[in-house]
């Protein structure tokens, strides 16, 4: 009997340290691929990668906008942009003022951008010519314009996730 009992031991004991390897087998595996996947994440938010991709969208066409006039163009994420057509071609600037945030407005009569909340003028290049911007010394963002054959682009950067 007493060797029947040992036997029965020794098979538990040993169903035991199977479920115990298993156990510690499976905990060890989620623990180097948690850390695994902890270094990948660190490694990604230190060293970014680059997504300088750019898309053509289609602001207008050339014969639409008069010499010394421009359009507003809403971009696809809701921000507008001023396409101005001078004497050297086309600038496309933002309509958001640097200094508070302001929408400007293009005056054709004077070649100026003007906001309204603190008087900025801004001239035809969007530089900054009185105001709170000119003494901050902030231009109106810009824009690539690409004109090919009648047709006018604007070339905008796209996150690329």
């Amino acid at each position: 009997m007493a060797s029947k009992e040992k036997k029965r031991r020794e098979k538990k004991d040993a169903g035991a340290d199977r479920r115990d390897f298993l156990a510690n087998a499976v905990m060890g595996t989620g623990l180097v691929a948690s850390h695994a996947f902890a270094a990948v994440l660190g490694v990604r938010y230190l060293y970014p990668t680059r997504n300088d991709r750019t898309q053509r969208l289609f602001v207008g066409l050339r014969s639409e906008i008069p010499p010394g006039t421009g359009i507003a163009y809403e971009a696809p994420g809701g921000r507008t942009i001023n396409v101005i057509r001078g004497q050297k071609g086309f600038i496309a600037l933002s309509d958001v003022c640097p200094h508070l945030g302001c929408r400007v407005h293009f005056e054709s009569q004077t070649g100026e951008f003007i906001c309204p909340c603190h008087d900025g003028r801004f001239d035809g290049n969007g530089s900054p010519l009185s105001g709170p911007p000119a003494e901050m010394g902030a231009a109106l963002p810009r824009y690539e314009v690409v004109t090919d054959g009648d047709m006018i682009f604007l070339e905008m950067s796209v996150e690329v996730g």
